[in-house]
């Protein structure tokens, strides 16, 4: 079975073989060397490299060539921005997913985490010592809880600095 390719990757992909056969094609004539002449010398065959100019085909060519490798390469950069634009629009629903899921957790919790929970699920970001500030808690009682969350798969810790910023597990 051959793989499916949507029309916008089939546009990159086309843009992507006219850039490189573009590319290839203005080196290939910039880089031709002109004519060489043996010139006989003292019985030794001396190479002569002569002038060489380009025609008026080989200049339309090459202002097509760099024309199509230009708009090609434009087109792919265009493309990949606008991709950017909606993975932040998905990510917006996502967070919104998340904490409607995080909302759900928050009521199955009981006690000192759904307090802790709770606090994280208002303040998305906390960093720890702003939770045992908050909280009221004792620096170990919010690790141990911190773990149990963590453990249940309902958020993270990640470094910051030289605390820890608390974070709803997506």
């Amino acid at each position: 079975m051959a793989p499916k390719i949507n029309i916008e990757n089939r546009g990159i992909l086309i843009s992507a073989i006219v850039l490189i056969v573009s590319v290839l094609l203005l080196i290939d004539r910039l880089l031709a060397q002109g004519p060489v002449q043996l010139i006989l010398e003292n019985g030794k065959a001396v190479p002569v490299e002569g002038a060489s100019y380009f025609s008026l085909n080989e200049v339309l060519l090459l202002i097509i060539a760099a024309w199509l490798g230009g708009m090609s390469f434009l087109y792919i950069i265009i493309s990949s921005k606008e991709k950017e634009t909606p993975q932040s629009e998905q990510s917006e629903t996502v967070i919104t997913e998340n904490k409607s899921a995080a909302m759900v957790a928050a009521d199955i919790l009981d006690g000192d985490e759904k307090i802790l929970f709770q606090k994280i699920l208002d303040n998305d970001g906390l960093l720890q010592r702003e939770l045992i500030l908050n909280t009221d808690f004792s620096e170990p009682k919010v690790s141990r809880l911190l773990d149990k969350l963590e453990r249940r798969g309902l958020l993270i810790r990640k470094r910051d600095g030289m605390g820890n910023r608390v974070i709803l597990k997506k």
